[in-house]
């Protein structure tokens, strides 16, 4: 149990810091250039969510490394590391749900100005 909670932890560490390192570089396959104020509005709102996103994720696998150094001979703080990783996780799939409602909205606002772009104006 101990192997498996350590590897676990740093885990979920080097998951959060190779999601940041992906969101502070640029994902593959994504638009580099964005044009408009819209654009630039939902970067940043997206950069904000997500880096609470992968501090949370981060902060699982410090709780989970303290819950495994301290073992359940420690009741308390190894219940207490697990209900709130167990909350913290609860956290991140709500956060990920609104962001993915706001890339929706986004995308569905720039849906007619990138279809006239594409198809060149008929006007």
């Amino acid at each position: 149990m101990f192997s498996g909670g350590i590897i676990l932890s740093v885990t979920l560490i080097l998951f959060a810091v190779w999601l940041q390192w992906n969101e502070r570089q640029g994902w593959p396959g994504e638009e580099s250039e964005y044009d408009d104020k819209t654009d630039a509005d939902y970067l940043r709102s997206r950069f904000r969510s997500r880096r609470r996103i992968h501090w949370i994720i981060g902060v699982c696998g410090l709780l989970i490394l303290i819950a495994t150094v301290k073992g359940p001979e420690s009741r308390a703080v190894w219940i207490g590391c697990w209900s709130i990783v167990m909350l913290c996780l609860i956290t991140v799939v709500g956060l990920a749900l609104l962001d993915a409602v706001r890339t929706h909205r986004y995308h569905r606002r720039r849906l007619p100005e990138l279809r006239r772009k594409m198809l060149g104006d008929d006007d």
